[in-house]
C-alpha cells in the first residue's frame, strides 16, 4: 500500500515535469541561480532570480490556456514562444533601472499574484468547471504541498546535521542548499503534480483523469466540517460584532481610528475567502453563511471606503492607501456578485482582482505614480499655503502650525524614502544627510504618535569620511546596544589579570555606566550628559564629534557612536566603548 501510494506520487511528479516543461526549466534555473547567492554573489543575481520566477509562472499560464482553449501542439509552442519573450521583456525593465527599489519588489510580487489567479481562474472559463472548483484544487495541492515539504526538508537537514555530528564535517552551506533543491524543485513539482486535467477544447478526459479530477475539486470531509461548523459560525460571530462596532461608534473620531481601515480590510478578505471555500457546500449552515456574510460585507466594505477616502483628504495618497482603496472596491464588487449573482458567476471574482492588478502596475494609474504625483503635489500645496515656496525654492519657515510640519515631515520623508526626491528638483536627495531636513524646511522632523505629537533626531558615524579612532593606550573595546528604556545585565570584563564588571545605572534622569571592582565603583562613565553632548552635532558625524571621553584618576573611558536616535527625549543607539586601566 505504502509503496503504490509513493510509485503514484513520484509517478504525478513526472508527470507534471512533462505537462509544465518551461516552468521545470525555469525553476532549474533559478535553482542554480539560488547555489550563486547562497555563496554571496547576490547583488549580480537578484534581478535575474525574479525574472526566472515571472517566467516560471508565464509558463504555468501559457500551459492553463493551451489546456483550455487549443489543441495542437504549435499552438503550445507560440504560447510558450510569448511567456518567453515576455520573461525577456520584463528582464530588460528591471535592469534599466539604477537600483533594485521597494516599487519593483511590491510591482513583481503582484504580478506573480495576478499569474496565480490566471493560473487558477483559466480552465473555468466557459466551462463546466467553477471557478470556485479550481480554486478548491488549487488550495488543497497548496497546504498538502506545505505538509510534504516541511516533513521533507526537516528529515533532509536533520540527516545532514546527524552527518556532521557522527561521521565528517559538514559545510555550513550544505543546509542551505538542501532548502534550495527542496524549495525550489521539489515544493513546485509536488504542487503541480496535485494539479488536476481539467477539461479542454477537445474535452477528452481519460476516465483516471477524471477520477482524479473529482477527487482534487471536491472538499473534503474533514474541511468541509471545520468551514461549516466553525469558521463559518466564528465569521458571522466575528461580522455581528464588528458591525455593531460600527453603529455604536458611527460619529466622534471614528472614521480617524488607525485599528478601523486594518480590521475592515482583513475581515473583507478572510469573507471573501471564505465564501469561495464553502460556495459547493450544501448543509443548512454553509448555506445561511452563504446568504447573510455577503449582504453585511457589503455596508462594512463602504465603511472602509468612507474610511479610506476620509484619510486621503488629510493625508494624500500613498501606495499602500491606493491599494486598501483599490481592494475595498474589489471587495465591494465581489460582495456584490456572491449577493445577487449565482455560482457560475464566480468566476467574475478572479477576473475583476486580475483586472485590478494590473491597473495597479501599469502607468501612469499605478500605485506608485498615483501617490508621487499626489504626494508631491501635498507637499506643494502646504508649503504654498506658508509661503515657504517661491520661484522653485524652499524657505525655510519655523513659525507654522504643529499640523502643517506634521503634513511637512510625513510626505517629505515618504518622497524620500521612496527616492522620488531624486526627481523633485527643489528638495535634497536625502534628508538624513547631516541636517537637511532642517536646512530645508526650517524645523526638525515632526511626527503624529498615538495621542501626542513629539520630534526625533538622529546621528550616525560617516565611516565613509576616512573616520580613524586612536585607540592608543586602551586596554579593552566594547560595543554597546544603548537604550534607555532598557534595562542591560552587567558586562565581565578581564584586564591585565583582574576582573571587572560594567553595569548601567540609572539616578532620576541621569545614566551613567558604572565600572567596578568587587563591588567598588572604580569610575562613573555619564552616558547620558555624553549623548546629549554628541547628538547636539546632528546627522553625520565625524570621529571628532562622535567621541566623548571621560576619566579619573583611576581609568579612562571613550565612547564613539556609531549611531544614536532620540525621541521623546529617550535615547537608543550603539556605542564603541574603549577601556583603559591606568
Amino acid at each position: 500500500m505504502f509503496l503504490n501510494n509513493l510509485k503514484d506520487k513520484l509517478m504525478g511528479i513526472v508527470q507534471a515535469a512533462s505537462r509544465y516543461p518551461l516552468t521545470i526549466l525555469f525553476l532549474l534555473a533559478a535553482a542554480i541561480i539560488n547555489i550563486l547567492l547562497i555563496h554571496g554573489l547576490e547583488e549580480a543575481y537578484t534581478s535575474l532570480l525574479w525574472t526566472v520566477i515571472i517566467g516560471a509562472m508565464l509558463g504555468l499560464v501559457s500551459q492553463q490556456v493551451y489546456e483550455r482553449f487549443f489543441s495542437h501542439l504549435k499552438q503550445r509552442g507560440v504560447l510558450y514562444t510569448g511567456a518567453i519573450v515576455l520573461t525577456i521583456g520584463y528582464y530588460f525593465t528591471i535592469n534599466s533601472i539604477e537600483t533594485w527599489s521597494m516599487q519593483m519588489e511590491i510591482n513583481t510580487s503582484i504580478s506573480i499574484f495576478a499569474l496565480l489567479m490566471v493560473f487558477i481562474w483559466v480552465p473555468s472559463i466557459k466551462n463546466k468547471i467553477l471557478f470556485n472548483e479550481t480554486f478548491m484544487a488549487t488550495f488543497k495541492a497548496f497546504f498538502t504541498t506545505v505538509l510534504f515539504t516541511a516533513v521533507i526538508a526537516i528529515g533532509l537537514n536533520l540527516s545532514v546535521f546527524a552527518v556532521d555530528q557522527l561521521l565528517f564535517s559538514v559545510d555550513s552551506k550544505v543546509y542551505a542548499h538542501v532548502l534550495n533543491l527542496v524549495f525550489t524543485l521539489f515544493a513546485p513539482l509536488f504542487f503541480l503534480s496535485r494539479i488536476p486535467f481539467y477539461p479542454g477544447k477537445s474535452d477528452h478526459l481519460t476516465e483516471e483523469k477524471k477520477a482524479r479530477m473529482d477527487e482534487a475539486i471536491a472538499c473534503p470531509k474533514v474541511l468541509a466540517i471545520l468551514l461549516s461548523y466553525v469558521i463559518v459560525p466564528l465569521t458571522m460571530l466575528y461580522t455581528l460584532i464588528l458591525f455593531a462596532y460600527v453603529l455604536l461608534n458611527i460619529r466622534g473620531d471614528f472614521w480617524g481610528d488607525n485599528l478601523l481601515e486594518p480590521m475592515l480590510v482583513s475581515y473583507s478578505i478572510t469573507v471573501i475567502l471564505v465564501l469561495i471555500l464553502v460556495s459547493g457546500l450544501q448543509d443548512s449552515i454553509a448555506v445561511l453563511g452563504k446568504k447573510i456574510l455577503p449582504k453585511i460585507l457589503l455596508p462594512i466594505v463602504l465603511f472602509q471606503l468612507i474610511a479610506s477616502l476620509l484619510k486621503i483628504g488629510e493625508l494624500g495618497i500613498t501606495h499602500g492607501r491606493y491599494y486598501v482603496i483599490l481592494f475595498g472596491i474589489f471587495a465591494l464588487v465581489a460582495s456584490v456578485i456572491f449577493s445577487f449573482f449565482p455560482i457560475q458567476k464566480s468566476g467574475w471574482i478572479a477576473a475583476v482582482l486580475i483586472v485590478f492588478s494590473a491597473v495597479s502596475i501599469i502607468p501612469p494609474i499605478d500605485a506608485f505614480t498615483v501617490s508621487r504625483v499626489n504626494q508631491t503635489k501635498l507637499l506643494q500645496q502646504v508649503l504654498v499655503e506658508n509661503e515657504m515656496f517661491q520661484d522653485g525654492k524652499v524657505i525655510p519657515n519655523a513659525e507654522i502650525t504643529t499640523e502643517d510640519k506634521r503634513k511637512i515631515t510625513e510626505t517629505a520623508l515618504y518622497l524620500e524614502r521612496m527616492q522620488y526626491t531624486k526627481k523633485i528638483d527643489w528638495l535634497p536627495d536625502h534628508f538624513y544627510d547631516g541636517n537637511a531636513f532642517q536646512q530645508t524646511f526650517g524645523f526638525q522632523e515632526m511626527y503624529d504618535g498615538a495621542n501626542h505629537e513629539y520630534s526625533g533626531q538622529s546621528v550616525y558615524l560617516d565611516w565613509n569620511s576616512h573616520s580613524i579612532i586612536d585607540i592608543e593606550g586602551y586596554d579593552r573595546m566594547l560595543r554597546l546596544d544603548v537604550n534607555e528604556n532598557e534595562r542591560k545585565e552587567s558586562v565581565p570584563l578581564t584586564i591585565q589579570d583582574h576582573s571587572y564588571q560594567l553595569r548601567e545605572a540609572f539616578e532620576g534622569d541621569d545614566w551613567y555606566l558604572l565600572l567596578e571592582d568587587d563591588q567598588e565603583e572604580l569610575m562613573r562613565f555619564h552616558l547620558k550628559d555624553a549623548l546629549n553632548e554628541i547628538i547636539e552635532h546632528d546627522g553625520a558625524l565625524n570621529v571628532e564629534d562622535a567621541t566623548v571621553t571621560q576619566e579619573n584618576e583611576l581609568v579612562r573611558m571613550m565612547a564613539v557612536a556609531n549611531f544614536i536616535d532620540r525621541y521623546d527625549e529617550n535615547y537608543s543607539g550603539e556605542i564603541y566603548l574603549f577601556i583603559e586601566m591606568k
